[in-house]
């Protein structure tokens, strides 16, 4: 496995005697949490040897990990895996967003991208949180309608086109 690693997932917790672990997905690429797929769970390298939904979640079995005492020592772990090349899509991790640039359509700045704000899967769309350079915060729902991004070698800023009445407007004191 690569050094450089991305967070695709967060163990919840053990779910039956064995050894399942129910884990929040945190990435929307298909094929992440497969039968077969190699990750680094708490540090370790592991591989999936089952995966299937249930509430909202995915629940994994690791190879190795075959009962609820082995399965509780990885609560709270976070599920890495080596990068996807995304450059042909219009994916982007949420690491290439924090800290990018945002402008509105005429290129003035309206702030960066502090973090990433995922919302239950039934919004269809996550959040921004963008801080303005006076220190207010402001939220930019990540659609297509409102956000369009910019890559400049390798760089990711984002761009606010047509956005709702009052969408820029004030900003919450942080």
């Amino acid at each position: 496995m690569s050094d450089e690693l991305v967070t695709i997932g967060r163990v919840v917790k053990p779910h039956g005697i064995r050894g399942e672990l129910a884990v929040d997905v945190l990435t929307d690429i298909d094929g992440r949490f497969d039968a077969g797929v190699d990750v680094v769970v708490a540090g370790r390298p592991r591989r999936i040897a089952a995966s299937r939904p249930h509430q909202g979640r995915v629940l994994l079995r690791f190879a190795g990990i075959d009962d609820r005492s082995d399965a509780e020592q990885l609560r709270g772990s976070l599920v890495q895996a080596v990068p996807l090349d995304t450059a042909d899509t219009d994916r982007f991790f949420v690491h290439e967003l924090v800290d990018a640039a945002v402008v509105d359509a005429a290129g003035t700045p309206l702030g960066a991208v502090t973090a990433v704000i995922e919302l239950p899967a039934a919004a269809g769309y996550d959040l921004l949180e963008v801080r303005r350079d006076d220190g207010t915060t402001w939220f930019l729902p990540a659609v297509d309608e409102y956000v369009e991004a910019l890559v400049d070698d390798g760089q990711v800023s984002l761009r606010v086109v047509d956005p709702p009445e009052g969408l820029l407007d004030g900003g919450s004191s942080a």
